[in-house]
């Protein structure tokens, strides 16, 4: 493990302003209205709803065997990061509580996605992730013909099914937005 680029004030920052980002698009925005983001939040979000069990718990179960094939494939410090990143994002939502910023749907797509996008993207500069997803499809990526971004636009895809299930197809077709805003 490169415990000094872990440490590094680069790394830090952009961890720390990147899970605020996060968490202020799911707790302001997102998760008031069961809009979804892809990947494994989104599918947190989707069995918050079926299983009555916390975002935060499921976010930080659903990522683990992600995060271990991240271990495997990728490297301990990768896998580190994310596991830090995570743990972060979950305990803040766990202690700091956001109020819904906006009750108009619009809006809350394309904050909540910006947001999100946004925290996402300050983590993988920082050397980690926020979802497990990306791991995954890097990891298919390798073993297959499709690329990263048809891995995950699938999946993804199949998220925003079952969002259209257990929720509504309105707010499916926001969530879709929230996913391309980010």
């Amino acid at each position: 493990i490169n415990w000094r680029s872990i440490y590094s004030l680069h790394s830090i920052a952009y961890t720390i302003f990147g899970v605020i980002s996060a968490m202020i698009a799911l707790e302001g925005f997102m998760l008031p209205n069961h809009f979804l983001d892809g990947g494994v939040t989104g599918i947190s979000i989707l069995a918050q709803e079926i299983l009555d069990i916390p975002f935060t718990y499921l976010l930080v179960i659903f990522n683990l065997p992600f995060l271990y094939l991240g271990y495997k494939k990728i490297g301990k410090t990768f896998a580190l990061r994310a596991l830090l990143s995570i743990i972060m994002l979950t305990i803040l939502m766990h202690f700091i509580e956001i109020p819904p910023v906006t009750e108009d749907k619009v809006l809350i797509a394309v904050f909540g996605g910006f947001l999100i996008g946004l925290g996402i993207g300050l983590v993988i500069k920082a050397g980690g992730v926020l979802d497990g997803i990306e791991i995954m499809a890097l990891h298919t990526t390798r073993n297959s013909a499709f690329s990263t971004a048809e891995i995950i636009l699938t999946f993804n895809a199949l998220i925003f099914i079952g969002a259209a299930f257990v929720f509504n197809i309105e707010t499916a077709m926001y969530s879709f937005l929230v996913y391309f805003t980010a």
